[in-house]
């Protein structure tokens, strides 16, 4: 039973990885490539990049077992260490140097 669970619980987080980075591929990068990419075009495109997505997922399935002694928890973590000082650092930025982000922020702060 508990088997089941984590199996549904990785497999939910999966689906939602995959669809949003199609998603952000084919609406963001795609249409910039092709102007006027049709609905059907770019649903193919985006399958096609989460079967790509796939394969990548599959052959790095190595570097993780070699790294951190086969163990993906400690794995994501260090990866995490990784990325979580520079998006802080935009956050930060954001909120503390005007200059960083578009006019927008300076009329929502006049009213504060």
């Amino acid at each position: 039973m508990m088997l089941a669970v984590m199996l549904a619980a990785l497999m939910s987080s999966l689906t939602s990885i995959f669809n949003s980075s199609s998603t952000i591929f084919s609406i963001d990068i795609w249409t910039r490539i092709h102007k006027k990419a049709s609905d059907v075009e770019l649903l193919i495109v985006g399958r096609g990049f989460v079967l790509i997505m796939v394969v990548i997922s599959v052959l790095w399935i190595p570097v993780i077992q070699s790294s951190a002694s086969g163990q993906l928890f400690v794995y994501i973590q260090s990866i995490t260490s990784y990325l979580s000082p520079p998006i802080c650092a935009i956050y930060l930025l954001a909120i503390f140097w005007p200059r960083t982000t578009e006019p927008v922020r300076a009329i929502f702060f006049k009213h504060f």
